[in-house]
């Protein structure tokens, strides 16, 4: 039997008919639990599907519930009191040593087993990487680490390097584990291929083979973007030319090159029994790799081999449940290092050193591990979008308001949309100047070229404001102005249209979130999909072979992540919705280089500014609350 609260919360739509349906088969594998084991389950997996790890019980019990249509729901929820003792009495919870369907920490925190399981074996992995660093330097490695740092990153000059690139690369050199995280323009991919130029610099100086590595992202077209990235840093690395060859031009997405299984989605060819070939792993945008997907890699990268993480943690987080980077670099926490790394640092940094390395710890542990840069080598920190960032990592919505408003810098603004009325006019004014020299290309290259000039980025898919519709109103005003002839919105076959594909193709080495052009050859008249392949090369297929693919002439600010254009426009809902948070509103400023406009209510982006996302998770309290002497 079905409690009356389930159902009541099922039709508020403030759980699944999935939630509730787990409550009631464990009720089956166990009958006569009481209301509070059933409603903590149902929320366990509500958790889940909302991105978070765990169901934080002290939360859920602190706020009013409302419906999915903002209205409050008349459910009496558990105390917290009734919750811990019910869930301590219960046979389906456990502490996690036994295989129960719930886990509770005792305090708050309510997990699906398997999640609790994730959770407990990425913290063990990372602790383990990073408590236990790499023997120490004999006199050669120390010496060319040294020598390597002052070619590296050069102090002088209107380049110069930012003092905690150095820090990033003293730290990948020292750790089995290096957390590089920064926002768009502070260097990361430049700093990171120093870091291998140095890393496979330190096993000649041991006499060892140069390292194997590997490079890993989320996704194909974060996989791309890396190895551009990549091959543009190697290019201009002053070291010898087996260092230079030792650095891959070839990246993979994690799916990939942990092999995955036919008709087995969570399991892979790699892991403990079966590890990656490499002495270093990186992986690149990192903010999108959710937690289960990170225990499956950390499994196979072998436990004596080197892992860099690389991404932004002010991004938006995984789709999926976690938040894995945002827990690793303890966003809101104490980002001092160990006495003893950094006395190190100092020792080979010198007057290079960053000023600031304030020490907190007596023991090594992840914090040691965690580099942020700061500095931003593409946006002036003093206007335009970078001062526009700051003030939205700051949750200062009032100033990002000024900014926008003032009119005093043409980079950024803000462009009022009271309804849905006023959608298509703004949308044209966008829209039809963005999208013309693309449309008027009428060769390949040129067209994906000036497609990555202009993007309309939105926080949601679905609704009048979602991209689906707002894809079809766009090609709508596009039509009506001559940029578009021949074909229908509806079959997708006409030219010019930009594509994005939404699953992965690995025969065609076609990948979710790739973006290509269907276009007409002037000569022959045949209509075909165009995509620039990871090495720049054009590529080609007949439409009818893609896989399931969209319009992108706007995107979500999701897919939009590792993805950078000249212009952005940021289409906002009249209303403030659960999507709409500060990291949204970052993520989608920070994809132009040159200019942003957002379209929306004033009111709505300072409350979007204001909230943040709060992904439940016991990982960071597990990676950085440990004792220590």
């Amino acid at each position: 039997m079905i409690l009356r609260e389930l159902l009541d919360l099922r039709d508020a739509e403030v759980l699944s008919p999935l939630d509730v349906h787990f409550a009631q088969t464990l009720e089956r594998l166990s009958p006569g639990q009481p209301p509070e084991v059933l409603l903590g389950a149902a929320f366990a997996s509500r958790a889940v599907a909302q991105g978070h790890v765990c169901a934080d019980l002290r939360r859920l019990v602190g706020r009013p519930l409302v419906s999915a249509a903002g209205e409050p729901v008349d459910v009496r929820l558990p105390t917290l009191f009734e919750w811990v003792m019910a869930l301590g009495a219960t046979p389906l919870c456990g502490p996690g040593s036994e295989p129960t369907p719930l886990v509770f920490d005792g305090e708050a925190r309510l997990y699906l087993h398997r999640y609790w399981a994730y959770q407990t074996e990425v913290a063990a992995d990372l602790r383990a990487r990073a408590e236990h660093p790499v023997e120490a330097w004999t006199p050669a490695e120390r010496d060319a680490l040294r020598r390597g740092l002052a070619r590296s990153f050069a102090s002088e000059g209107p380049r110069a390097a930012d003092p905690r690139q150095r820090l990033a690369a003293v730290s990948a050199a020292r750790h089995r584990l290096c957390v590089i995280s920064g926002g768009p323009g502070t260097g990361k991919t430049t700093t990171v291929v120093r870091v291998l130029a140095l890393l496979a610099e330190q096993a000649q100086a041991r006499g060892e083979p140069l390292p194997r590595i590997q490079l890993l992202a989320p996704t194909g077209k974060a996989a791309a973007r890396l190895v551009e990235s990549i091959q543009a840093g190697r290019d201009q690395l002053d070291c010898a030319p087996e260092i230079r060859a030792a650095i891959p031009d070839q990246a993979a997405t994690i799916h990939r090159r942990l092999g995955m299984r036919p008709g087995s989605p969570t399991r892979f060819f790699h892991d403990r029994d079966h590890p990656l070939p490499a002495e270093i792993v990186l992986v690149d945008e990192a903010s999108m790799v959710d937690l289960a997907l990170m225990a499956k890699l950390l499994q196979a990268v072998p436990r004596d081999a080197r892992l860099i993480l690389l991404g932004d943690k002010d991004q938006l987080a995984s789709v999926e449940a976690g938040a894995i980077l945002g827990d690793i670099c303890n966003v809101e926490g104490d980002r001092g290092y160990s006495s003893a790394f950094a006395h190190e640092i100092e020792a080979l940094l010198g007057e290079h050193a960053p000023a600031a390395l304030e020490v907190t710890r007596t023991q090594p542990g992840i914090w040691d591990c965690v580099v942020e840069l700061t500095r931003s080598f593409r946006f002036d920190a003093s206007g335009g979008i970078g001062r526009l960032a700051q003030a939205i990592n700051r949750g200062d919505g009032d100033e990002a308001v000024r900014q926008v408003e003032g009119g005093t810098d043409p980079h950024v603004q803000l462009v009022d949309l009271p309804n849905v009325d006023a959608l298509v006019p703004r949308l044209e004014a966008l829209v039809v100047p963005a999208f013309r020299p693309m449309l008027r290309e009428r060769d390949p290259v040129a067209r994906l070229q000036a497609l990555h000039e202009f993007r309309l980025l939105a926080a949601h898919r679905r609704g009048p404001f979602g991209t689906e519709h707002v894809n079809r109103l766009i090609e709508s005003i596009l039509r009506s102005h001559g940029l578009i002839r021949g074909g229908t919105s509806e079959d997708g076959e006409f030219d010019g249209r930009p594509i994005l594909v939404t699953h992965n193709d690995y025969q065609l080495d076609l990948f979710n979130g790739d973006v290509g052009i269907l276009h007409r050859d002037p000569s022959t008249q045949d209509l075909r999909a165009y995509f620039l392949g990871a090495a720049g090369e054009l590529r080609s297929f007949l439409p009818a072979r893609l896989p399931p693919h969209e319009p992108v002439w706007a995107m979500t600010v999701h897919k939009s992540q590792g993805s950078e254009f000249t212009a952005v426009g940021v289409l906002m809902p009249p209303e403030l919705s659960p999507l709409m948070t500060r990291e949204l509103v970052y993520t989608a400023v920070t994809r132009a280089r040159e200019r942003v406009t957002l379209l929306g209510h004033v009111q709505v982006l300072r409350e979007a500014i204001a909230r943040r996302i709060d992904r439940a998770s016991g990982l960071r309290d597990a990676l950085w609350h440990t004792s220590q002497a």
